[in-house]
């Protein structure tokens, strides 16, 4: 086996990225927790149309269902409240069935939540729908990529105001999300900074704090550290080079393999850092044949989803009663996260402290066809987020977990004719049953529907965020468990939104009280 094939392999082909080397002034500052806790973010690609996810409930006003109609056309759902049913049936029994009509089921209304008064959840997810019912999700309003507070189009229009990096640009809104600073495409990830700070929390553990489903995101990347890489089902493995009990040579082969590679010290500093990245593969790849591999090691959930169907298996075209089959990538990336969760935090496997998970899930960049592709892709997320949700319950660690969407913007409230075109203000979800967490709310507000009004940034329906992004990861960060102190490190303008002295006051609030207490 070559060299450069064995690292190709454990690197590329999705189960490792952990190129820094131990940081002895990081490691000092490493908290000590004697929990498990993870952070699960799913990025909805392409920008999600969060206007057609969650539609404004109220007639009148700027902020009302009449504006949002006149902007919307003939794309726009429909006002009217379906019954939120207690259970699903299959086929035409789904609340959303229209004549098997995947345009009229999307349209057809929104499910109303006892608390959130600002939008109604589209009848195609009722799933969601439950978990805001039962204050396990909450909805931030009104959110984006913000370098400072912009009341309105006039402080938009101001030239000494700070606006993010090309705006409405899909690469540069993802940076910009990702490095935690609108202002800045080329600094690293927010969680990868964060794993610097962290660095050795796991006592060395191959696994380290991040884990990316695709591929070396920038979100995940640090100075000092990168993200394990990882992928839905069988992971790449090299089980002649695991050390096995009933294989008197492994071992051998192991020892032949590394001094063969010379993963030994060296003088040369570009050698001892090549064999640092050999030796976490081969660290990983023992790790991943011990749990990854052993289906005895793996957790087999017994609760049923929502039609009765296992866990998470990709619901059928006729449980949905849908005319398109899902796609399934969200179901099958959550499970996965389930799996590592179930092991990270189980102290006779892994036994970690905290995990940072980066889940991707594309298809929304609906300039066209959006009543024909929208709807199959809220249905999978509706159920993916349940599924997931249940399987944390089952594992006992749903107090553990808090779930969130990201997307690189929002998309005008005008249609193009046959879709949505780019916009900035956006509405994403946060799903936890943590203590802590006030579910079933609605945090922030709603824009100004008004075209070319006080909120609309080029008269063309692209909304001013007032709540930065960066406001929501913090106060998902500080639940996790990072210091008050080393937010302006995470978060760089987070300093922006203070309502006090206190970088806390910047966190996510809702009149008055936090996202978390």
């Amino acid at each position: 086996m070559k060299r450069r094939n064995f690292l190709n392999n454990i690197l590329g082909a999705g189960t490792l990225g952990m190129f820094g080397l131990s940081n002895n002034s990081l490691m000092a500052s490493v908290p000590s927790f004697s929990d498990y806790k993870a952070l699960v973010c799913i990025l909805l690609d392409g920008g999600n149309d969060a206007w057609n996810t969650f539609i404004p409930k109220e007639t009148s006003g700027n902020t009302g269902y009449d504006k949002y109609k006149d902007g919307r056309g003939d794309l726009a759902i429909n006002n009217s409240m379906i019954n939120l049913p207690v259970s699903l049936s299959t086929g035409s029994g789904n609340p959303y069935y229209q004549e098997g009509d995947d345009v009229k089921a999307y349209k057809k209304g929104y499910y109303e939540i006892s608390g959130i008064n600002e939008v109604g959840i589209n009848s195609l997810m009722p799933e969601l729908a439950w978990l805001l019912r039962d204050g396990k999700a909450s909805l931030i309003g009104n959110v984006g990529t913000l370098v400072e507070p912009l009341a309105n189009v006039t402080d938009y229009n101001n030239a000494s105001k700070l606006k993010p990096h090309f705006l409405f640009a899909h690469n540069h809104q993802r940076r910009e999300l990702f490095t935690g600073r609108a202002n800045d495409t080329n600094l690293n990830g927010w969680a990868g900074r964060l794993a610097d700070k962290w660095s050795g929390l796991h006592g060395g553990n191959v696994m380290g704090l991040n884990v990316s489903f695709k591929g070396q995101v920038r979100l995940m990347v640090g100075s000092k550290t990168q993200p394990v890489l990882f992928r839905p089902g069988t992971a790449a493995t090299y089980s002649y080079l695991t050390q096995k009990d009933s294989d008197s040579h492994s071992e051998s082969r192991v020892n032949a393999f590394k001094k063969l590679y010379a993963l030994n010290s060296n003088s040369d500093p570009f050698i001892n850092i090549y064999n640092t990245i050999l030796k976490r593969s081969l660290d990983l790849n023992v790790l991943l044949n011990q749990y990854w591999k052993s289906d005895d090691q793996k957790k087999t959930f017994t609760t049923k989803g929502p039609y009765n169907e296992d866990l998470f298996s990709v619901t059928s075209e006729s449980n949905t009663g849908m005319g398109e089959e899902l796609g399934g990538d969200l179901i099958e990336q959550l499970e996965a996260v389930a799996q590592l969760i179930y092991m990270g935090s189980s102290a006779d496997k892994m036994n970690l402290n905290r995990q940072i998970f980066y889940v991707h899930f594309g298809g929304f960049d609906t300039h066209g066809n959006q009543d024909q592709d929208h709807p199959i892709l809220l249905r999978e997320l509706s159920l993916a987020l349940y599924k997931f949700q249940k399987a944390l319950e089952e594992l006992n660690v749903d107090q553990n977990v808090a779930t969130f969407t990201l997307s690189d913007f929002g998309r005008t409230i005008s249609n193009n004719g046959d879709g949505t075109d780019h916009a900035w203000s956006t509405i994403n979800m946060v799903v936890s049953n943590a203590s802590e967490f006030d579910g079933g709310k609605f945090y922030g507000s709603l824009p100004d529907f008004t075209m070319g009004g006080e909120d609309d940034a080029t008269s063309k329906g692209r909304f001013i965020p007032k709540i930065s992004v960066d406001q929501m990861n913090a106060s998902l960060c500080s639940w996790f468990g990072a210091n008050d102190s080393i937010m302006s490190t995470l978060f760089p303008n987070l300093q922006n939104f203070k309502t006090s002295s206190a970088i806390d006051s910047a966190y996510l609030k809702k009149d008055g009280t936090k996202l978390f207490s």
